[in-house]
């Protein structure tokens, strides 16, 4: 089983508009709502994938169990740890069929006591006891320092969990410094926390790559939009190069090759097969309107159109 801890989660609601513009009055009845954040994305692709998955999620108020139900209508299985908050933020997705990507209105979402983050721990640290692999997707709730989520990978290492995150900023710095089994993040994300700035290359992701992998970090893995993705473990680095794709939205994209990653892992699948899985998953998600949603036909097609070279 896979467990998806997901410390934020949020209601998405994603509206198209063709032509979009901004500063006018426009209507659409093209409006998706859907239970979302990071880790509700993978859950999503991985459940196409027909990966058993579990997700555990904090929630609040009517939005809280609102997410709940959607989760529950798509046949996402969920862990919640009900917190007293407030609402579980909303996000927005303007989405124009036109227009090259979607923009993304992100609320914060409310502010958790010491209590709050205590509680949903404890509820994480259950969950993953019958877990074969443990991801950590998206950021933390406002009022909770890195630091604690250092503490919770902590925990789960503690109690034999490979645990494999993505996040970034301050708590992808709390989580490198407690050296998790697994890495997972974008260019821009790793770079900043190397201060070497955005990788946009092969050569640097790999580069980027060996430094985390001195650093204690068994499996890393970085995605690089369009170029695909790098990843190293034991076995080498190795980079997954899909075939060009019509972007609609990679809103999701790189959850849904967190999915593909970790479905491919847990089936036994060599760390470069796993990668072409991933980056299939992620371009077949850009083909798509709503994070994690993925088309078996194209996923199929995009992992044999990928390239996968050994690169270290």
């Amino acid at each position: 089983m896979l467990l998806i801890i997901t410390p934020n989660p949020a209601l998405d609601r994603t509206m198209v508009f063709p032509g979009l513009r901004l500063g006018a009055v426009q209507r659409t009845d093209d409006v998706v709502v859907a239970a979302g954040g990071k880790g509700l994305n993978v859950a999503r692709a991985a459940r196409t994938l027909g990966q058993p998955a579990l997700l555990c999620a904090p929630l609040g108020g009517l939005t809280g169990d609102l997410v709940a139900r959607l989760a529950e209508s798509e046949g996402l299985a969920g862990r919640w740890s009900h917190h007293t908050a407030g609402e579980t933020r909303t996000c927005v997705l303007l989405v124009d069929p036109a227009g090259g990507d979607a923009t993304a209105l992100n609320e914060s979402g409310p502010v958790f006591s010491a209590t709050d983050w205590g509680t949903f721990g404890a509820t994480a640290l259950s969950a993953a006891s019958g877990a074969q692999l443990c991801l950590v997707s998206g950021s933390l709730p406002r009022g909770v320092a890195a630091a604690r989520l250092g503490e919770l990978l902590g925990a789960l290492g503690a109690a034999g969990q490979q645990v494999i995150v993505d996040t970034s900023g301050a708590p992808l710095g709390a989580a490198l410094a407690v050296r998790p089994y697994g890495v997972k993040v974008n260019g821009a994300e790793l770079g900043a926390a190397l201060g070497r700035g955005e990788l946009a290359d092969v050569a640097g992701a790999a580069a980027a790559l060996a430094e985390l992998r001195a650093g204690g970090v068994t499996l890393a893995v970085v995605s690089l939009g369009a170029l695909g993705a790098v990843a190293a473990d034991d076995t080498g680095a190795w980079w997954a190069c899909p075939p060009p794709i019509n972007l609609v939205s990679s809103v999701g994209s790189g959850d849904s090759l967190l999915a593909g990653l970790s479905t491919g892992l847990l089936r036994g699948l060599p760390l470069p097969e796993a990668l072409r899985l991933g980056v299939a998953c992620g371009s077949a998600d850009a083909l798509t309107i709503g994070g994690g949603k993925i088309d078996m036909a194209d996923v199929e097609r995009l992992a044999t159109g990928a390239r996968v070279e050994r690169v270290g």
